[in-house]
C-alpha cells in the first residue's frame, strides 16, 4: 500500500512540474530572471547590447562588458583582476588579459543575454579540434555576474547570425553564407542546460533569417527574400507552429516593438516611404496606424526624423506631443527601458557614446539627458582580437 501511495505521489509531482513548465511557456507575464529583454533590442551591429538586472545594467560597449549601478549610474568594467587597465590598456599583448574583454566577431549580430544570475553571449572562440589544431568555433559563452568566471556551454553546429536566451533555451538563426555552404538558413533551439540542437524553422530558399526577439508567447524573427522583401515570422511556443506575416511584396520591415498588448512594425515600400502597422501579439488584426513611429513602449511612441536625427515623443492616451530629443546619431540605437531611456551609438572619435534619461524626466527633453559613457575607438575596439586566453 505504501509503495502504491509513493508512486501516486511521484506521479502527482511529475504532472505538477510539467504543468508548471507549460504554464511558464504560455505565460505572457514578463519574468526578469528568465525572459529575453526585447526592449533592449534594435537593428544595429550590436542589436542587444544592454540587459537589466534588479539593481543595475550590464552593457556591451565594443569589445568590453560593463556593470552600471542603477542608483549611482556609475559604470565598472566587468573585471576583478588587480592592476588591470581594462579599456585603457595600450599594450596589444595584454588586451586579452582583461576579464571584461569579450571575443567577438563583428559580423555576428551579437546579443547580450541575462538568464538566472548569469550572462550569456554568442562569440567566436579558437578551440582545439580533434587533432589538437586551433579552429574557429561559434559558441555560447556563460559568464558570472562579476566577470571572474567564463565557460563555453555550447558549440553551435552552424554559423550564428543572432542568438538569444529565453525561458530555458538558446534560440539562434544560422548564417551559412559565411562559410559558403549551400544549405538553407534556419532557426534552432538548444536546452540551456545541454542537449541536442532542434530545427524549428527552415527557410524556403537561400533567404536570410535574423533579428530574433520575443513577442508575447512567440519567437519572432525576420526572413529576407530578394523578391518579396522582409517577412516577419512567429514561432508559437505553445503549438510549435510558424506564422508568416507579410505586409506586401517588396516591403521592408524596419522594426518590431511591443506596446500595450500589440506589436508595431515600421515598414518601407520605397525610400522614405514609411508607414506604421500593428497586429495583435499572435499576428492577427493587421491595421495601418495614423502615425509613423519606429519605437513604442506602454507610455509613449517616438516619431523619428531620419534627416535631422530628432525624436518627437507622443503620449498614447492624449495623442499629444510631450517633448523632442536630438540624441540619435548615425547608425545609433534607442532603447526604451522600463526605468530609463538609452541612446547608444558612434561618437566623433569612431568609438561609442551611451546617454540616458530617467523616465520621469522625459518631459524635460534634452536638458535632462546625461552622458553615461563616451569612449574612443581605441577604448572600444583595441586592435584585432584573434587570440583567446
Amino acid at each position: 500500500m505504501k509503495k502504491i501511495l509513493l508512486i501516486l505521489c511521484m506521479l502527482v509531482l511529475f504532472l505538477t512540474a510539467c504543468g508548471s513548465d507549460q504554464a511558464e511557456v504560455e505565460s505572457e507575464e514578463f519574468n526578469l530572471e528568465t525572459d529575453f529583454q526585447s526592449e533592449y533590442y534594435d537593428w544595429t551591429t550590436e542589436p542587444h547590447p544592454i540587459v537589466e538586472v534588479e539593481n543595475g545594467y550590464y552593457m556591451l560597449v565594443g569589445y568590453y562588458l560593463y556593470y552600471v549601478d542603477k542608483e549611482t549610474m556609475e559604470y565598472t568594467p566587468l573585471c576583478n583582476k588587480p592592476n588591470c587597465l581594462h579599456q585603457e590598456e595600450t599594450d596589444q599583448m595584454k588586451v586579452m588579459d582583461c576579464n571584461a574583454m569579450v571575443r567577438l566577431d563583428r559580423l555576428i549580430c551579437t546579443n547580450l543575454n541575462y538568464y538566472k544570475q548569469h550572462l550569456y553571449i554568442a562569440a567566436i572562440e579558437l578551440l582545439a579540434d580533434e587533432n589538437g589544431m586551433p579552429e574557429r568555433k561559434y559558441v555560447m559563452d556563460k559568464l558570472s555576474l562579476d566577470g571572474g568566471e567564463r565557460e563555453v556551454i555550447h558549440e553551435f553546429e552552424n554559423p550564428v547570425d543572432t542568438a538569444i536566451v529565453h525561458r530555458g533555451y538558446i534560440y539562434y538563426s544560422s548564417d551559412f553564407s559565411q562559410i559558403g555552404s549551400n544549405k538553407k538558413t534556419g532557426v534552432y533551439r538548444i536546452p540551456i542546460e545541454g542537449g541536442e540542437e532542434e530545427l524549428l524553422y527552415s527557410a524556403e530558399s537561400n533567404n536570410q533569417i535574423s533579428y530574433l526577439r520575443i513577442t508575447g508567447t512567440n519567437l519572432s524573427f525576420t526572413e529576407y527574400d530578394e523578391e518579396r522583401g522582409h517577412s516577419v515570422c512567429q514561432y508559437n511556443f505553445v503549438n510549435g507552429k510558424v506564422k508568416k506575416i507579410s505586409f506586401g511584396d517588396g516591403i521592408d520591415v524596419v522594426g518590431a516593438r511591443m506596446a500595450n498588448g500589440r506589436v508595431y512594425y515600421r515598414i518601407m515600400k520605397e525610400y522614405k516611404d514609411y508607414n506604421t502597422w500593428s497586429t495583435n501579439l499572435d499576428g492577427s488584426d493587421e491595421r495601418k496606424e495614423s502615425f509613423i513611429s519606429q519605437h513604442q513602449d506602454d507610455d509613449y511612441y517616438y516619431e523619428t526624423n531620419q534627416e535631422d536625427k530628432t525624436q518627437t515623443v507622443y503620449d498614447w492616451k492624449t495623442q499629444k506631443k510631450v517633448t523632442e530629443f536630438s540624441q540619435l546619431v548615425r547608425g545609433g540605437s534607442f532603447f526604451a527601458g522600463k526605468e530609463k531611456l538609452f541612446w547608444y551609438g558612434s561618437n566623433e572619435d569612431g568609438g561609442i557614446k551611451v546617454s540616458y534619461i530617467n523616465r520621469e524626466d522625459i518631459p524635460k527633453g534634452d536638458k535632462a539627458v546625461k552622458v553615461l559613457m563616451d569612449f574612443s575607438s581605441d577604448e572600444t575596439y583595441p586592435g584585432i582580437v584573434t587570440v583567446t586566453q
